[in-house]
Formats: structure tokens, sequence, C-alpha cells
């Protein structure tokens, strides 16, 4: 089903350029040839129906093709960040014991000596190695099999494996497709890592599905290389993160003209601040859109219409068959500019984590699957995302928005960065701690005193901690919980 709809529009745009990676370009055609070669690879490695393989690759044309051919076998994509230490590589391919890792010449040995410590029955497949084109059929597989295994960031917890079957991918894919309305002419930037639900979504299956070329970049470490290539490679699309848009916009002035092939630049992961989006738009005249998604859904809402006023602040309307609700903490449904918690209803979206039953039915219920998100959707039905339902904090049995708090002590101008959560105290109490990163002299009291008299007593930091950076996801996406250790 998923390698079906790829090798559909590699029939369609076979000769089209499917992929431009700084060491390669490939048609649709030769992906094609590359997925049926690993495919033949894959088979002879033993790989069966609803094996998992783990995917230890950068951005590029490899990680497109051992997608789709893992897909052809029927097997489990697991996609992991080739930036993980020993550790890390060990606890995921603990849990998702998987039957291959895909790897490159960088990857290889520390999977392979993780593999040795885990003794893990596994072969390690390097995507240099030769193999004939496969002469097996693809795999018969149930639409609702496992197709793909994500990780949840963890922003407060452990992750969770998300289990992802084929339909839920094949039709994450169309509503895009539907919603975005990309085509075969366009050009997606490909920044974004392809192991997150990010870039797996919004670049790897929305080229499948449409027929658009990705141009591929390893990372985001060079603002000249990404410069550069959004203008010399003509791109239309770039699904990128706030830190991403925020260095751009942030870029020497000779950098100031306008991106007049960039016709939907988005971001998503984290809320885009209002400086990033007016210095971008001053600078390149393209509105900065925001996507609202998950790892259990993918993407779930883009804002295509309005940017103007506060309309930029919003994650826009529900993408094509996927419906937003907003709910109280009974699950009553609460009306238009109320904020509750985001609840969505999509056919692309997962029906639980693995070996999680708890955490599945606190966030899938009666076919819904609750966000633990809070916003509001305005009367034309734009969804605003206002916080996180877990993030509140019971400081005395008082309930406290650590965003209101953030953004009194954000507003001294030597705070580079903050963030607010809550700590347990020796008598079982949480205590307000605020995590700053400065960017000048400041004092524990000056932070107090950015809340002292603007809010409740409650309500003022108690324990103030001075960092050089805030713990973050790859995509920019604050880990609260190693500040609450």
């Amino acid at each position: 089903m998923l390698y079906s709809m790829f090798a559909a529009t590699a029939e369609n745009y076979g000769q089209q350029t499917a992929v431009i990676s700084p060491t390669e370009t490939l048609s649709f055609q030769q992906i094609q040839q590359r997925v049926l070669t690993l495919a033949a690879a894959l088979y002879s490695n033993d790989l069966h129906t609803g094996d998992r393989v783990v995917l230890l690759l950068p951005n590029g044309p490899d990680f497109i093709a051992a997608t789709f051919a893992i897909a052809y076998c029927g097997g489990v994509v697991v996609p992991l960040n080739t930036a993980y230490k020993s550790e890390e590589l060990c606890n995921y391919l603990a849990d998702a014991q998987p039957r291959i890792v895909i790897c490159d010449d960088a990857s290889g040995e520390s999977a392979r000596a993780v593999i040795d410590q885990l003794t893990l029955s596994c072969t390690v497949l390097n995507t240099s190695q030769p193999s004939e084109i496969c002469s097996a059929p693809a795999a018969e597989v149930e639409p609702s099999a496992s197709a793909l295994y994500q990780y949840s960031t963890g922003s407060t917890g452990k992750p969770k494996r998300v289990m992802r079957s084929f339909s839920d991918l094949v039709n994450e894919a169309t509503n895009f497709k539907i919603s975005a309305q990309t085509t075969a002419e366009d050009r997606i930037l490909a920044v974004a890592p392809f192991f997150h639900a990010h870039g797996f979504g919004n670049c790897v299956l929305a080229s499948a599905a449409s027929g658009a070329t990705l141009v591929t970049l390893p990372n985001f470490k060079s603002r000249k290389k990404v410069m550069t290539t959004l203008r010399e490679q003509r791109i239309t699309i770039f699904p990128g993160v706030p830190f991403m848009f925020s260095i751009l916009a942030d870029a020497p002035s000779l950098d100031k003209e306008p991106l007049s092939d960039l016709r939907l630049a988005f971001s998503a992961g984290a809320a885009l601040d209002e400086n990033t989006f007016q210095k971008f738009l001053a600078k390149y005249d393209v509105p900065i859109r925001q996507l609202y998604g998950s790892t259990e859904t993918g993407a779930m809402s883009l804002n295509t219409g309005s940017t103007t006023g506060d309309k930029w602040r919003s994650v826009g309307k529900a993408l094509a068959n996927v419906h937003i609700t907003i709910r109280d903490e009974s699950g009553a449904l609460l009306p238009a500019n109320v904020a509750g918690e985001i609840v969505i209803h999509s056919n692309a979206m997962t029906r639980g984590y693995a070996n999680l039953a708890e955490a599945t039915r606190e966030s899938f219920r009666d076919n819904l699957f609750y966000t633990g998100d809070l916003g509001f959707l305005d009367a034309d039905g734009y969804l605003t995302i206002t916080g996180r339902k877990k993030f509140f904090i019971n400081a005395a049995g008082n309930k406290v928005d650590p965003g209101e708090i953030e953004q009194l002590i954000a507003a001294h101008p030597n705070v580079d960065e903050v963030v607010v959560v809550g700590v347990k105290s020796e008598y079982g109490l949480e205590v307000i701690k605020a995590a700053v990163v400065a960017k000048g002299p400041i004092t524990e009291q000056d932070i107090r005193d950015c809340c002292i008299g603007k809010v409740a007593d409650f309500k003022v930091p108690r324990i103030i901690e001075f960092r050089e950076e805030i713990p973050k996801s790859p995509l920019g996406k604050v880990l609260r919980k190693y500040l609450v250790e």
C-alpha cells in the first residue's frame, strides 16, 4: 500500500528528478531501481513481513529508498537519530528489537558495537553493499499492519514508541497533498530530519504522494548553504522549525531580497515567536506559516490562510480528513474562542503506543486522540495553541500556567531564554523553578522582580537556575523533563 503509492508516482514521473542531494541527483525511476535493489538485499537477509528495520541514515536518497524498500517487503521502518550516542542507541535498539539495521559508513561501527553488546540477532546492512534487482513480488500486507515505528520526543517523560500503519501513512500523505496543494512542480527543501515525524511526513511522504522534488541537506549547520540552496534550487516549499527561521531572519543584510519562488514556508515542532515572523517577512517577503502535528497523527493542521493581525499565531485549519475539537476536562465540547484540550479524529492517526496500555488508554478514547495540548478554535475554524496540559504547575493547590511566568521573565533585556517548570519539594508539593539563559548581567532577585507585584506570590519562582543552554530535541522542542531532575 505504501510502496504502491511510491511506485505509482515513480511510474507517472519516472524521468523527473526525485531527489537532489549534495552528492547525487536521482530521478524517480533511479530511486525505484535503488528501492528494488535494497528490497533484494532485505529479502536475502531473511526479512519477513512485520519484521523491524532500523534506519541509521542521514537525509538523502538512501533513506528514501530504504523506506520504500522496507515497505516493499512488508517490514516496519524504525528511523533513529544518527547523532545518538551508544547508550541512547542501546536503549532504542533494545526496545525496537530489529531484524536488520541499515546504516552508512559513518554509523555502521557504532551500530555493530551496540548490537554485540545487546546480543541481538540482527544483521547490519550497509547501503553501499551491492545487490541484484529484486525479483520477488512486493509483500501483501493488511492496511492496518504496522509500517512505521517512531518515538515521541518525550518532552515530559520517557519517549513512547508510536505505531503507524500502512494506511495511516498513505492517508497522511494524501491529506497533506490535498491541503498544501503539492504537485510535481514543487521543490521541497528537505533539511528537517527524516527520522522525525515532521521531516518524514512533510518531506519523504509528501514527495512520494505528489511527485515533488526533494532537495536534501544533511543538517542545518550552514546558514549560507541553506540560503544558497533556497535560491539556486528555486525551492517552493520549506518545512522548517523555529530555530531555522530565526537564524535565517537574522542573516546579514546582503541576503535581504525576496525568495520569489518560495510559496510555502511553514514551521512546526515548537511555537514560532513574533520577532522571527516579522523579521523573516520583512527580509524575504514570505510569511512563515505554522503547522501542527504530532508523532501520533502526522500533520493535523496548516495555516494556508491569512497571516495578518494575530492570525500568524494560528496553526490554521484542520487538514483534509482531520477533525479538530476543543474539549473540557469532562470531554464536553467547548465553543469557539474558549480554550481547552485539543482533540483529534483523523484517518492517519495511530491507535496507541507499543507496550504502554495505560498511556494508550489515557490518550486514545472513543476513536479520538487527546493531544494534551491546549488551544482554541476561532469562529472561522483556525486553531491557536496556548499551552500544554501537563505543563501546568500545581503550586500549593493553585494551577499555574508556566507560559504566564515565562512571558514576564523573558521581557527582561538580559534574558535570552527562560523555561518555567514545577519541581517536587521534600513535602511532595510543587515549587516553581525558572531555568534561565542570560545574555547579560542578571541576578536571581532580578528574575523574581520580573514577577513580584505582577502576579500572585505563589506564582513567583522559588528556584532560579542559570544555565548555558536549555535542553531541546533535534527540532527545537524544549525537553522539560531534564529541567525537573
